[in-house]
Formats: C-alpha cells, sequence, structure tokens
C-alpha cells in the first residue's frame, strides 16, 4: 500500500494516526504474481492498485506467458493513483458489487484502523460480507472486508495472492475468516517474509497464497519466502490448525518444532486454565484519576467506602501481593485505594460528598462509562480477586497469588479458582516452559515486544496439574521472579511439572522454541520483523 492508499481515508483522522502503511517492493510483487498467474488467458485483478507495483509485474508476467490479449484491470479510490496507473477510479466496496469474474486476485490491500474506516466504504463492506454469511466486527480494520470480498470475484479455480497483516494470523475478528479460507480454498499457503524484505515496515505482514489446484497438498501451510521467489508452487507438507489453538501462530515455528509442542501438549494431557478457575477483565472506573487515591488524598474519604487496588502490572514484582507489598507502594505515592460507593448521595458522609460533587463540576459524571450508570459513582464488578494476570508482559507472563486481598483496573486480569486452597500451587505452575510456549502462541503482540493475553485467550491456556510439591518452591520462585531471574523460577517449575517421560532433548527443544517465540515478539517490538 502506498501513501496515497493511506491518505484515502484521511477525512477521518489525521495522517499520524492512519498507521500500518507497508509499501510492497517490486520483488514481492513479482514473487506473488508468479506464483499466482499461470496462463496466459488469466483475468487478474488488483482490488487496491496504488500506482501500479502489481500490475506491472501482472504485465509482465502475462507477456512472458505469451499472452496476446492480456486482462489486467486495477481498482483504486484515489484518483491520481488511478490516473497514475490507468485504474479505475471507484471505491472497491462499490465496485465490487457488480464486478465480473477473475481468475486472479493479487495485491496489497490498505492496512486502515477500525476508528478510521469510513462509514460509507464500511457499510457497502459489511453489507455484503454479510451476505456471503460473515459476521463482521467493527473492530476489523480494512483489509479483512477487502480479503473477503476479494474471494467473490473469483472463479472456482481461481487464486488469491495478497500481502495481509501478521492480525490475521492471531486476531480474533479474524477468526472466523481463518476459517472460510480452508472452506473456500484447497489450499492456503502463509509465506512469513524474511526480515528486511520490506523496508520501514509499520506492521508486521504475511503474504497469503490460496487456490484449487488439484495436484498437491491440501489444507493449511507455509513456505520460505526464498522458496515462493524461486519459483516453488507448494511446500511439502501441511500445518493444520491446532485443536486446542484457534490461531494459525503455530506457523511461525518450522515443521519439527509444531510437531514437538503439539505432540508434548497432547502427551501431558494438561486441562485448560478454565477448568481450574476462571480469568476476568479488571474494574473499569471510568477516570482513574478521580476514583483511584494516593495515600495523601484518603482522608477525604471513610475507609469504608475505601477498597485496596492494584492499577499497573509494574506495581506485581513477584508471584505474590502481600500486605508488605501493598504498603511498599502506599509509601511510594502510587494510587492503591478505589472509592468504593454504591449507597444514594445523599446517605453519604459530607466530606465524600463534597468530593463527588467536586467530579461533577470537572464533567466526570457525563463521562461515558459514568454516565451510564446508576449512580454514575458506582464503579461497577468491585470484587476480590483469589490472583491477578497480567494483561500485557514484557517478559513473561504470570499469575500473581493475592495474600493482600484487593481488585485491579482492567491493565491487569483478575482470577477466582475453584479451589482457593490451591491458588499458590496454580500460580507456581504457570511458570513452566509449555504452559509460557502456549501463551506465546494464544497471545497478541505488538509494540514493545508486549505479549498480550485477553481472558478469552487465557482461559484456554493449559495448565499442569495443582501438585502439591509445588508449594515447596514458591518462595524460591518468588524470589526469583523479583530479581528478574526467569530463567531460574521456569528451572525450578518444570522440575517439578514436567513427568519424566518427557525426554531430555525434547525439553531441551521445547525451551529453544520458547526463547525463539520470546526473541521473535521483542524483535518485532523493535521493528525488527
Amino acid at each position: 500500500m502506498n501513501v496515497l492508499q493511506v491518505n484515502r481515508y484521511s477525512e477521518n483522522g489525521t495522517h499520524e494516526k492512519t498507521l500500518g502503511a507497508v509499501y510492497t517492493p517490486p520483488r514481492v510483487a513479482a514473487a506473488l504474481v508468479r506464483w499466482a498467474v499461470r496462463s496466459p488467458s488469466d483475468r487478474v485483478v488488483d482490488p487496491s492498485c496504488g500506482e501500479g507495483v502489481f500490475l506491472a509485474a501482472v504485465q509482465t508476467r502475462l507477456a512472458d506467458l505469451g499472452s496476446e490479449h492480456p486482462v489486467c484491470i486495477g481498482v483504486d479510490i484515489d484518483p491520481v493513483a488511478a490516473s497514475v496507473s490507468g485504474a479505475i477510479c471507484d471505491d472497491f466496496f462499490s465496485w465490487v458489487q457488480s464486478a465480473p469474474m477473475f481468475d486472479v486476485v493479487v495485491g496489497n490491500p490498505p492496512f486502515i484502523r477500525s476508528h478510521l474506516f469510513s462509514e460509507q466504504s464500511r457499510s457497502l463492506a459489511f453489507n455484503q460480507m454479510k451476505g456471503m454469511g460473515l459476521h463482521p466486527s467493527r473492530l476489523m480494520s480494512t483489509w479483512a472486508p477487502f480479503l473477503a470480498l476479494s474471494c467473490t470475484l473469483l472463479s472456482d479455480n481461481g487464486r488469491l495472492a495478497l500481502v495481509v497483516p501478521e492480525e490475521l494470523l492471531h486476531v480474533r475478528y479474524a477468526e472466523e475468516l481463518r476459517n472460510f479460507l480452508l472452506a473456500r480454498f484447497r489450499r492456503v499457503v502463509i509465506c512469513v517474509p524474511e526480515k528486511g524484505i520490506f523496508p520501514s515496515v509499520q506492521q508486521s505482514v504475511v503474504l497469503l497464497l490460496c487456490d484449487n489446484e488439484l495436484e498437491g497438498p491440501t489444507g493449511l501451510m507455509t513456505m520460505p519466502f526464498a522458496d515462493l521467489e524461486t519459483g516453488h508452487r507448494y511446500p511439502p507438507d501441511t500445518a493444520p490448525p491446532w485443536v486446542w489453538l484457534s490461531k494459525w501462530t503455530h506457523l511461525f515455528l518450522s515443521a519439527s518444532e509444531r510437531q514437538l509442542v503439539n505432540e508434548s501438549l497432547m502427551q501431558l494431557g494438561w486441562h485448560p486454565l478454565k477448568e481450574y478457575g476462571r480469568v476476568e477483565v479488571g474494574i473499569v472506573t471510568g477516570f482513574n484519576d478521580f476514583f483511584i487515591l494516593t495515600e495523601n488524598r484518603v482522608h477525604k474519604v471513610d475507609e469504608e467506602f475505601l477498597t485496596p487496588v492494584v492499577s499497573n502490572a509494574r506495581d506485581l514484582k513477584g508471584i505474590t501481593f502481600s500486605g508488605s507489598d501493598f504498603d511498599a507502594l502506599v509509601e511510594k505515592k502510587r494510587p492503591t485505594f478505589l472509592i468504593h460507593v454504591v449507597e444514594p448521595f445523599g446517605n453519604l458522609p459530607l466530606p465524600l460528598q463534597d468530593y463527588l460533587a467536586s467530579g461533577v463540576q470537572r464533567g466526570i459524571n457525563v463521562r461515558y462509562k459514568c454516565r451510564n450508570r446508576e449512580p454514575w459513582y458506582a464503579v461497577p464488578s468491585v470484587w476480590p480477586a483469589h490472583a491477578l494476570m497480567l494483561r500485557q508482559a514484557g517478559e513473561v507472563p504470570k499469575l500473581v497469588h493475592l495474600e493482600k486481598q484487593c481488585t485491579s483496573t482492567d491493565t491487569i486480569h483478575r482470577v477466582r479458582w475453584l479451589q482457593p486452597s490451591f491458588g499458590k500451587r496454580h500460580v507456581v505452575a504457570f511458570l513452566n516452559t509449555w504452559t509460557l510456549i502456549a501463551c506465546e502462541l494464544m497471545g497478541r503482540s505488538y509494540g514493545g515486544g508486549v505479549l498480550e493475553l485477553m481472558p478469552s485467550e487465557a482461559n484456554r491456556i493449559p495448565m499442569p496439574p495443582p501438585l502439591s510439591t509445588l508449594e515447596d518452591v514458591f518462595d524460591s520462585v518468588d524470589k526469583s521472579v523479583r530479581l528478574r531471574k526467569y530463567d531460574s523460577a521456569i528451572d525450578q517449575v518444570d522440575k517439578i511439572v514436567i513427568p519424566s517421560e518427557v525426554a531430555s532433548a525434547q525439553y531441551r527443544g521445547a525451551r529453544n522454541i520458547l526463547a525463539k517465540l520470546v526473541a521473535r515478539r521483542k524483535a518485532k517490538g523493535n521493528g525488527r520483523y
């Protein structure tokens, strides 16, 4: 996608907010076109052609195949880009409604975030997706409906070759689209570009190749870019989705690594976290600076209306959070006291009434979350958790046992165990190699190399059984984590939860895979992927 494509939705936001511009190098366009265009009679379309890098590659490819009457059409909403490339100037979501059929769709759809998606275009796109039996989400970036509707342009044996965001492999709103692709095409190939192929990339991308050719293997598979560029049509092995993983992030692993992880987890037979408890989001106050107080501000509110709260992951140093940990935060003037009030305003002490009245004067009562609850100051879903889970983790995700009863904001997840007496065991058990591999594959990584786990993902993470011997290493593991000696912590846990049947080579392979996934996440955060 070029700058013109980025600017097409600029009326909805500044250029700086229009993120995810990915510029297709000619060598990438040529490789995709060589894979997709196989006959001089192929009719080809680029649904978002920009200044025509794919169109140029298609014209060259068709000429090399001996085409005398090439059919190569581009569509672009930007009149300048359309003029440069000789394309049809139209909104693809409007044009596609009456478009003819093609043998090949190639290109690089615009990666425009949902909040910058033109409402007119969104309505056109979503109505057509619904007609396909899909259920579009307003969280979708523009690439998703571009991909879905591009499939409607193809003949039964048509081929698709697109540059798409890596989001295809892991975001929740793309899950239905992933299943659709597997049902629509006999073969879905994901090619992860090598480092440096996309210069100045702002968003990690993959190359998506789909066809219905009868020859070759079927299903989901992955291919190195070097093989694609040298003309390989299909990889030798498939990489089917895993039963316990709804995402396609396993494609970041080699065939042998995929086999090791999947077979090991099947061998271990561990249950998902949801069978031991439940991960839920933290509270949403509507305005943390008003509702969460530091120690020097609590004199304004009676103690009975205050609940201890953790509002930042950096306040959770180890795998336990004790009264002394809480007191240390109080001394550091960290925001640690949540105003928890459900009583009518007139029944409250005068100092608290005065404080809430100051919130009305500041307009806090009409903020979105506040104005939709009664009374506006009653923060909902305030309950003490058994444990906390990092929503976003820089080094390793972790669970934290709560010795100090408290709640948390939505920057941290809350956990309730079915058997609270096993809480310490669960928290320690979480820090093992296979559970952490599952976290890397189930979560989502983005800016700064941070791994994010949402409750729906966290509840499916495989966990070891709560063995009593885990309590023996609780304090030692907590100390290691506080010292940021994560390998030491993992070693201690692995020695307890990994059964002797797991071969040493298998175990070393798993540790290497975990290190590879963490390194990839951090490199991606530093812009090296």
